[in-house]
């Protein structure tokens, strides 16, 4: 799960580019023209989809101009539950509501019928669904989280997950190739972990099935989820909004000439750099030296047996790679049948998170690089097949965060690439989901690859900064499904412009609402876990900025929870593992204040300040019980005077009060509380055990421009 930033357009990659472009080029043009020839449903209403109850649920899709439409819910007695009726408007669209539903675990079957087609939607529950929105620590997976396999294995087959697929475009999208995955040992691995423990709560409280809309993308900046245009009327936005449409404008007028010297410049820049880059590290990484593909699959070496699919230290037998960043070489060997002699074969290994190389019997077959999220197919040919035993070998070089092979057991696989005069078993892919043997390559981060130097001639507002353009593709596309609320966890990519986060945070949420029709969608916010080593500075790091930006979006947009994560950090990964907390924090929230359950959801949050003498005076929100953890003397607190210069105080808790001073500084002014990027020192808690947010008495609270 890399949470670097990813420069390219999404769909390209320079080897890979026969299997990715097609794929999306088709399935575009089928949405497109099909749409309008045919009765068709977005891929968010397919089988196993959860619709949220008690709301008027909107159903839409495509068919001919004119066609009257009927849309029924069918219980498994044939009984309707619910029904509506539409009517396809010149430009081959329709939309309509379903009356307000109950929960209902027991499937139930859409139908949609237009003339004398129909669509059937099997296995469909109705309870509460959530968007599950922001970088790469929502995007982590269950597997790659702590405890994810037995996390897996507990979740019911009422939490389902729409995960959407990495995209950008330039304007709204209606569809995108995603579909809604059940919860089981085997596929829930794969699930947001931050929205599958957020739902496991609720579940388990509320006692009603769960939806997960996954709209995430490791690295992505804020920016990128607002559509352009809400940040087009905002003053500070509008003028980037504004260069950014000049550009795609000048972008969609080039010449077909233009546009061809520009595309081949920038794959012959691209190959070259790329070249350089394996070269480079071929001639560091011992396995490339030693030519470790070629060797014989057996345990001598150091070879060490792991569990593949899954992140570098979730997997079985990878634990000492939880920390690793660098290369990793993976070994087995899969017997092939007589018949697949003579064929060119296909070998599937789902997501590389981030690079790799893939060898059959020593021959290399494909390699694909800096594409973390993008599925491995390389094709084998014939003469690399020999009867028997085959040998696989995978290099995988992770640069930052979490790395693997981190797809879906059923993702991997090797097959003939056509069937034809195959009978039996033996037209059957042969899966290579199990042990392999793995061993180390070259060590340490920083081996980002070019795909950050080079980019491909793509339209500017489908580009990682465009406004929108990770919205439109992604988001657009399931915008007005019935939601409960929202969980996002973002900011890293923002932290050096938290100034700027005060507004855009404000604006995007705004910009969702309205998006779903829901002018008070609740949106739940975690804040920023403490990352990078601990500092002795009192007050130092952006990220203390960036969380006080997310802090005064709590508290002046309306239906906005907090989660303040700075308790269950890692120093040394921007990915922490345990998601545990920060899930059910969420779903804390969101059952108190969305569910009207009651109950505490949150830490001490700074109310007030005064100066008694030589002292500051503290009052909270939230502060029933006030306490540090494990009783130990209250850290983390900086005081100043009018000079600015913050010393680090005594805190002593008085009641519902904190009293703070400083030997350094007699005439106190102001205070700062666990205001560094890994803030060790803060063990402010309340009764319920949560922490309390990080603060300054010098930030005002700030409503943001309308």
């Amino acid at each position: 799960m890399s949470g670097k930033r990813r420069g390219r357009s999404a769909g390209y990659n320079s080897r890979m580019t026969h299997w990715t472009l097609p794929v999306t080029t088709l399935f575009l043009t089928t949405i497109t023209s099909l749409a309008s020839a045919q009765l068709s449903l977005p891929s968010v209403f397919s089988d196993h989809m959860v619709l949220q109850r008690g709301i008027q649920l909107p159903v839409w899709g495509r068919a001919p101009a004119g066609q009257s439409i009927r849309i029924e819910l069918i219980d498994a007695n044939g009984k309707s539950r619910a029904e509506a009726t539409a009517q396809t408007g010149v430009d081959g669209k329709w939309r309509t509501q379903l009356p307000s539903l109950t929960s209902s675990a027991m499937p139930l079957t859409l139908k949609v019928t237009a003339g004398s087609e129909s669509i059937v939607r099997s296995d469909v529950l109705i309870g509460e669904v959530w968007l599950c929105g922001g970088q790469s620590n929502m995007e982590m997976s269950v597997g790659a989280s702590d405890g994810g396999s037995a996390f897996a294995a507990s979740l019911p087959s009422t939490v389902r997950c729409f995960t959407a697929p990495h995209d950008m475009a330039p304007s709204p999208r209606d569809d995108q190739p995603a579909q809604w995955v059940v919860a089981t040992p085997q596929t829930a691995g794969g699930f947001t972990a931050v929205g599958g423990w957020f739902a496991a709560k609720i579940q388990k409280s509320l006692d009603v099935p769960i939806g997960l809309l996954s709209v995430s993308w490791g690295g992505s900046p804020a920016e990128a989820w607002t559509p352009a245009k809400f940040a087009g009327k905002h003053p500070m936005f509008a003028s980037t909004v504004a260069a950014q449409q000049a550009q795609g404008e000048a972008f969609d007028h080039r010449s077909p000439s233009d546009a061809a010297v520009a595309a081949e410049e920038a794959s012959r820049a691209y190959d070259a750099a790329t070249s350089a880059y394996w070269l480079g590290l071929q001639a560091k990484d011992p396995g490339f030296q030693q030519q470790w593909q070629q060797g014989t699959i057996d345990s001598s070496g150091g070879w060490v047996v792991g569990q593949v699919p899954g992140a570098h230290g979730s997997a079985a037998g990878t634990e000492s790679l939880a920390k690793f960043d660098g290369g990793t070489w993976w070994r087995r060997s899969v017997s092939l049948p007589q018949s697949w002699l003579g064929r060119d074969l296909n070998i599937s290994l789902g997501p590389i998170d981030d690079s790799d190389v893939a060898w059959v019997n020593g021959i290399e077959v494909g390699r694909t690089t800096g594409r973390p999220a993008a599925a491995r197919n390389y094709r084998v040919p014939a003469a690399a097949v020999r009867v028997g035993s085959n040998d696989i070998a995978v290099f995988v070089l992770d640069t930052g965060g979490a790395g693997g092979i981190c797809g879906q057991a059923d993702q991997l696989m090797i097959v003939p690439s056509a069937t034809t005069g195959l009978t039996g078993s033996d037209a059957n892919p042969i899966s290579l989901a199990g042990e392999w043997q793995w061993k180390r390559g070259i060590e340490g981060g920083g081996n980002d690859a070019p795909t950050t130097v080079v980019q491909p001639p793509v339209n500017p507002l489908a580009t990682w900064s465009a406004f929108g353009s990770m919205f439109n593709a992604m988001m657009a596309p399931v915008a007005t499904y019935g939601l409960r609320g929202a969980i996002w966890y973002q900011g890293e990519s923002n932290a050096d412009r938290a100034a700027q986060y005060r507004e855009l945070l404000p604006l995007m949420i705004r910009a969702w609402r309205e998006s779903w029709r829901q002018r008070d969608l609740p949106f739940g916010i975690v804040q920023l876990a403490g990352f990078r080593a601990p500092s002795d500075d009192p007050v130092e790091g952006v990220w203390a900025e960036l969380r006080d930006a997310q802090l005064n979006t709590m508290r002046v947009v309306p239906k906005c929870g907090l989660a303040v994560t700075i308790d269950v950090g890692d120093a040394a990964d921007i990915h922490p593992r345990n998601k545990k907390a920060v899930g059910e924090r969420l779903a804390g929230w969101a059952l108190s204040q969305v569910y009207d359950q009651g109950g505490e959801w949150s830490g001490p949050i700074f109310k007030s300040a005064k100066v008694q003498e030589a002292t500051m005076v503290l009052t909270f929100e939230h502060a029933d019980g006030l306490a540090s953890v494990g009783g130990a003397p209250l850290g983390g607190f900086a005081v100043a005077g009018s000079d600015g210069k913050f010393e680090w105080g005594s805190a002593t808790i008085q009641g519902s009060t904190v009293i703070v001073s400083s030997p350094k500084v007699p005439s106190p002014t102001t205070v700062r509380y666990a205001w560094s990027c890994n803030p060790v020192r803060a063990n402010l808690i309340n009764a319920a055990g949560l922490p309390a947010s990080p603060f300054a008495t010098d930030r005002p609270t700030t409503s943001p421009t309308k």
